[in-house]
């Protein structure tokens, strides 16, 4: 199983237009917030076979999606958020994630990607599709694979 996992696209979709031809086939699309009224067309962008996942981000004030979503993808329990409402330091979201029984926490917000492991626990932020903010200022997404054993590979993307 394939997952796109994208962030802060802030109302637009060009880039993730061009990422989701780059990258299918895949079979899940998680959007972490900030999406800006564009959930419909991000639905339909990714076509009726593909499960969409989205939470609301600081800037979707009229959204629908609801702040946080827990589900869990193979062997692990995964909780998604937008971030702005998650503790400042990694060790801080890694007890977050334990009180939440979770072992992957996925959140955006800061428009910086980042994948680090604490214990067992993964925390993974894409970045942003649209508006970066690390150093050389490159759209970031992740790519999730599940295998067959329901373990999750993270491969951190740039869209060059």
């Amino acid at each position: 199983m394939k997952i796109l996992v994208v962030s802060d696209s802030h109302g637009d979709l060009r880039n993730l237009k061009e990422v989701m031809c780059i990258e299918k086939p895949f079979d899940m699309l998680i959007h972490l917030g900030d999406i800006l009224r564009d959930e419909e067309d991000i639905r339909e962008l990714a076509g009726e076979n593909c499960t969409v996942a989205m939470v609301r981000g600081n800037c979707d004030y009229f959204s629908k999606e609801p702040d946080t979503r827990d589900f869990s993808l193979g062997n692990h329990r995964v909780h998604m958020e937008h971030g702005h409402f998650l503790p400042g330091s990694i060790s801080s979201i890694s007890y977050k994630a334990q009180e939440l029984g979770a072992d992957i926490i996925l959140c955006g917000h800061t428009h910086k990607p980042l994948l680090t492991k604490v214990g067992n626990i993964t925390i993974a932020n894409p970045g942003s599709i649209s508006e970066p903010r690390q150093g050389d200022g490159v759209p970031t997404y992740l790519i999730m694979e599940l295998d067959n054993t329901g373990e999750i590979r993270f491969i951190p993307k740039k869209y060059e």
